[in-house]
């Protein structure tokens, strides 16, 4: 019993200590049950190209994603603005416990962090994405048009992930070359 914990424990540290920036802790948003928080924020960005982030405080790839992803969108935010969403789910072990200290692999300090503890988000993309399994570390991209009108999030313009789903597999530089084609 002690060695999976050992054995996560050690994933998360390799994975943090790999990520290229560890900045301080960042506060978070407590979705609850309903994804009310994050719709609101969502629409508060229309008019503007914003990145939205499924991730899991505790999986590996995802910090090392989530890093990635917020670097890109960090320098890309140079005299723009690209809002950036992250959402922890509670997947690998992920609680929010976790969630503190996985917030200092964004590098985007104004970013609109949540902590989906019902796993509203995962079940939601599942749908949008039209994936069989789970929808998480998985990072998306909307057009200054998309609005969440509905129960359910607006389809993305593009989207990336880490997962054995389909769709492209993440890779930062393209990610954030996509970002800017949209601005």
């Amino acid at each position: 019993m002690k060695h999976p914990v050992l054995i996560v424990s050690a994933g998360i540290l390799l994975a943090i200590t790999a990520c290229n920036r560890l900045g301080t802790k960042q506060s978070y948003t407590v979705v609850g049950d309903s994804s009310a928080a994050v719709k609101g924020e969502f629409n508060a960005g229309a008019g503007k190209v914003r990145v939205l982030m499924v991730v899991s405080p505790t999986c590996g790839e995802c910090l090392k994603g989530a890093s990635e992803v917020s670097e890109k969108v960090a320098d890309i935010n140079q005299g723009k603005t690209v809002p950036l969403y992250v959402i922890w789910v509670p997947r690998s072990g992920g609680r929010e416990k976790d969630v503190p200290s996985a917030t200092r692999v964004i590098a985007d300090t104004s970013a609109h962090e949540f902590w989906d503890g019902n796993d509203l988000s995962r079940m939601q993309y599942k749908q949008v994405l039209g994936w069989r399994g789970n929808a998480w570390d998985v990072y998306m991209v909307y057009g200054p048009k998309a609005r969440w009108t509905g129960d359910l999030p607006p389809v993305p313009d593009f989207f990336m992930h880490q997962t054995s789903e389909m769709g492209p597999q993440l890779d930062a530089p393209v990610f954030g070359t996509k970002v800017k084609q949209l601005l």
